[in-house]
């Protein structure tokens, strides 16, 4: 069963309208990259990264997001993360790095043990870095290896697994983004290649991931933010080709394209509801 359009215009008409606080604790490099995404979604963003300040500071924001970019912000995202767990406030991971850190991927899986957090959002080596416990890469670019379709099948069952166990929504993003909360996975083939080209586009799909969140905590909305980000980078990388611009331009594109979105803009999704192992033909055109 495939994401309607309906679906994901209603959830990003919510976001404009609620203008949702997303108390973001997030990297250097792209502390401006994610605060401006969500400045054009509608929400937002507020960046308190101190720790006797973030426990205020995000009982006043409708969802938190850590990534593991900041681990030198660790005390301040375990003092978020606390309050807003006894708040009941969507709590976002992005495990940044983890799969080529053993020192991020012991702290990632303590804040995930202490605050079973609503979501944790990752590359593909991330997220199975954190599943096995072990590095994956060196880096925080995900492996190509990660991405053929054996490891995929075999990564869906174990991201279900998890999912219902930890009782969270997973993402493993990558060409095709894997969404799953261990009893339903959708499978989000929205995207462009230019994506993971550019510092900062998985960071800035964990703070929408805050947003939609925040309005909606629910898988179908998890995946809805997939989709929604895919098509922002789909339109970007042809507004940037057509002007034969290259990455830089295609970042500015991409923030751009969330700012603009228009109602003809969600015909473009492509994320799919399965119950099977895994789409064998991944990629292809379905029915």
């Amino acid at each position: 069963m495939k994401l309607t359009k309906q679906y994901v215009a209603d959830i990003y008409k919510k976001i404009k309208e609620q203008r949702p606080i997303i108390h973001c604790i997030t990297n250097a490099v792209t502390v401006n990259d994610c605060a401006n995404i969500l400045l054009a979604l509608g929400a937002s963003p507020t960046m308190a990264h101190h720790p006797l300040e973030v426990g205020e500071i995000t009982q006043g924001a409708k969802s938190l997001v850590c990534n593991f970019g900041a681990i030198g912000d660790y005390e301040a995202m375990l003092a978020a993360a606390m309050r807003a767990h006894e708040l009941g406030h969507p709590i976002v991971i992005d495990p940044v790095g983890v799969s080529g850190s053993s020192y991020r991927r012991e702290h990632a899986l303590n804040l995930i043990d202490k605050v079973r957090p609503g979501c944790i959002r990752g590359n593909y080596s991330e997220i199975r870095a954190l599943l096995e416990n072990c590095g994956t890469v060196t880096g925080v670019d995900a492996a190509e290896a990660d991405q053929d379709a054996d490891h995929q099948a075999a990564l869906i069952e174990v991201m279900k697994e998890y999912a219902d166990e930890k009782q969270t929504i997973l993402i493993a993003s990558g060409k095709t983004d894997i969404i799953t909360d261990g009893n339903v996975t959708y499978l989000c083939e929205n995207g462009d290649p230019l994506m993971a080209k550019i510092t900062g586009s998985g960071c800035m799909s964990s703070v929408m991931l805050g947003a939609f969140l925040g309005v909606e905590e629910s898988v179908e909305c998890a995946a809805a933010c997939c989709s929604f980000m895919g098509i922002a980078g789909e339109l970007a990388a042809e507004r940037a080709r057509a002007c034969g611009g290259g990455t830089m331009t295609f970042r500015d594109y991409m923030i751009d394209a969330v700012s603009m979105m228009k109602e003809e803009d969600f015909g473009r999704v492509s994320c799919w509801k399965t119950d099977c192992v895994f789409l064998q033909r991944i990629g292809e055109k379905r029915d």
